[in-house]
């Protein structure tokens, strides 16, 4: 399993009544051409991956989707 996570950086986790930006950030990424993984540690927190070598685009798209939620 460690081999699986060297490959991917999580960029955003969001907990509470902002679960649903990270299922809107999958969307956002994944309709500009990433890859991403989403985790859920409990019932109260999710986070979402990216490929490492996706991560400065991944910043930019992250900006973008800030700016318009």
């Amino acid at each position: 399993m460690a081999l699986f996570w060297n490959r991917w950086v999580a960029v955003r986790t969001e907990g509470g009544s902002r679960l649903e930006l990270i299922d809107r950030l999958e969307a956002h990424f994944k309709a500009n051409g990433l890859k991403t993984k989403i985790t859920i540690e409990g019932n109260s927190l999710k986070r979402i991956h990216v490929l490492k070598k996706d991560a400065d685009q991944a910043k930019v798209l992250l900006d973008a989707f800030d700016e318009e939620h």
